[in-house]
């Protein structure tokens, strides 16, 4: 039997279902318990939200709101993506793919990627142009 939830009904069924959940994301784990001091205010870090599906309308398990959001987003992004089948079908697939290619199956690095030795390279020459262009002021500034 479903039973559409009210407004007022909402945060005493959130909160019974994060009990039930011991007080933990459905999806990444954290705790909802967990507590941050910004500005002096202690708040807590992650909201506990009331996750349901949307093409359906039930609700699923409480998830902190970073998860619900990225959960929401990535479901649109498979829905534009699947061709036939579902946008589970589809997640599955895209899983599959990040397994398979765990490990290299080609001898080829796309030359976009930056690799360390790339990165320190640019690091290095980004430093010697701050460091030169501070030489150069500094020069100016003693001919004034």
């Amino acid at each position: 039997m479903t039973k559409k939830l009210t407004k007022a009904q909402v945060a005493p069924i959130r909160k019974a279902l994060s009990a039930k959940q011991g007080d933990r994301c459905a999806l990444c784990g954290v705790s909802f318990n967990e507590r941050t001091v910004k500005n002096g205010k202690v708040k807590a870090k992650y909201t506990r939200t009331l996750d349901h599906c949307h093409n359906h309308g039930h609700v699923r398990e409480v998830l902190c709101n970073n998860c619900n959001g990225r959960e929401g987003e990535i479901f649109n992004r498979a829905r534009r993506c699947k061709r036939d089948g579902t946008e589970a079908e589809w997640l599955q697939k895209l899983v599959d793919y990040w397994i398979k290619h765990s490990e290299p199956q080609t001898p080829y690095i796309h030359p976009d990627h930056k690799t360390d030795e790339d990165k320190r390279v640019a690091k290095n020459a980004a430093a010697r142009r701050k460091r030169a262009a501070a030489t150069a002021a500094a020069m100016l500034k003693r001919k004034k």
